[in-house]
């Protein structure tokens, strides 16, 4: 499967400040999909200048790994860590 983001980065009165599209190339599931998406987002904010970041995404699971403090082991675990 081939994937795609679309990232738009919003101030606190929702105006838009920025929005962009990356590919993600192929991807093996929707989870991987995720975690590839957040990533980018975070990069893409970063490179905008902006310090204080809040990702929205549509898996719990992702979520709950990037919270959390113990080591991860699974199969997305090289994209978190980085």
């Amino acid at each position: 499967m081939t994937a795609t983001a679309g990232i738009i980065i919003k101030n606190h009165e929702c105006f838009v400040m920025g929005a962009c599209i990356y590919l993600l190339g192929r991807t093996g599931d929707s989870t991987t999909v995720e975690v590839k998406a957040c990533l980018q987002a975070v990069i893409f904010g970063e490179e905008m200048g902006f310090r204080d970041l809040v990702v929205e995404g549509d898996t719990l699971i992702v979520i709950k790994k990037l919270k959390s403090d113990s080591a991860d082991r699974s199969m997305i675990s090289n994209i978190i860590n980085k």
